[in-house]
């Protein structure tokens, strides 16, 4: 009888979660995402029975084996040292796959709670041996996520990439990168050429993400380091006031969106303010433009928010006034 009153108060208090829109339950929603660690199996096959393991990772993994592959490469893979070590490398900082999957969980229950419509979707981590110097490759529902970006900044692994790139080489950004990425690739770019319709673009994909990763603090969110996330909430004001004083919100002008919107060391406002600030700080402020759009406009919906390609009704209605 006790046993039933409790799971009866636990249904009670899952149900009542749910409702709650500020920031739901994930435990209560199902889960629509597969997780799945390709190279964890890979490398653990048996080297003595390599065509049955083949054939078993194949049925496992069948989107790593849409196109014809070639057994000597993947024989030449298996036996690579250097991604051999990259993965060692990786199994030391992501030790418990179970971990990772059930984080990378979590974030996708808080996406179909919030857009409930949508396809379920499948993760997958690799190695990739640096194919590319982005963690995430998405193909329509399927994301790959490469661990080895992921190994922290002290890596020997980096050692030429730029510092400003190795900071953002670190675990605790896998997961933001997997929902950042998702809403690059699926909400359209602005019709505009205007510096504040990129801000409102990339504004909209950081204040999504953070629904998704509500937990998370707001260097996270931003792909930032935290002293570079505390340079930017300490001069809110005077970033803003430059935008407005030299008139850059309108401007179309490339090297503006080059100079605040594009991944870089620092922001160049060609002041004092460069050698502290982050680069793409233009999409911060995009975020807070959105955030404030958003918090003065509950009645709109995050479907709406990503069809509104009018930023000035969004700047304007947003009543953004740093202090």
């Amino acid at each position: 009888m006790m046993r039933l009153c409790i799971l009866t108060f636990l249904a009670i208090l899952c149900l009542f979660s749910c409702e709650t829109k500020s920031i739901p339950t994930p435990y209560c929603l199902g889960s629509m995402v597969e997780v799945g660690h390709f190279d964890h199996s890979f490398f653990a096959m048996d080297s003595t029975q390599l065509d049955e393991s083949l054939m078993l990772l194949q049925n496992n993994f069948p989107e790593f084996f849409k196109e014809e592959q070639n057994k000597a490469d993947l024989v030449s893979r298996f036996k690579d040292p250097q991604i051999r070590e990259l993965f060692s490398a990786a199994d030391s900082v992501f030790p418990e796959p179970l971990e990772l999957s059930a984080e990378i969980k979590d974030a996708f229950k808080y996406f179909h709670y919030y857009f409930p419509n949508q396809d379920s979707l499948k993760v997958y981590t690799w190695i990739s041996n640096f194919e590319s110097i982005n963690p995430v490759t998405i193909s329509g529902t399927t994301l790959l996520v490469a661990l080895d970006l992921y190994l922290g900044k002290q890596s020997h692994f980096y050692k030429s990439a730029p510092e400003y790139v190795k900071a953002g080489f670190d675990k605790h950004y896998l997961v933001s990168d997997l929902v950042h990425a998702y809403f690059l690739a699926n909400i359209q770019l602005p019709k505009e050429n205007t510096l504040l319709a990129y801000m409102v673009y990339h504004g909209k994909i950081h204040y999504l993400s953070s629904l998704q990763i509500p937990n998370s603090k707001p260097y996270i969110v931003m792909n930032y380091p935290e002293e570079k996330m505390q340079w930017c909430l300490e001069n809110e004001a005077n970033i803003w006031a430059y935008f407005i004083e030299n008139k850059l919100l309108f401007s179309s002008q490339h090297l503006n969106k080059q100079r605040f919107i594009e991944a870089a060391p620092f922001s160049k406002f060609y002041t004092n303010f460069d050698a502290k600030s982050p680069g793409r700080v233009g999409q911060w402020l995009g975020l807070n433009l959105v955030s404030a759009y958003m918090e003065n406009h509950p009645e709109v919906s995050l479907n709406e928010l990503i069809a509104e390609q009018n930023a000035q009704k969004i700047l304007r209605k947003s009543h953004y006034k740093p202090k």
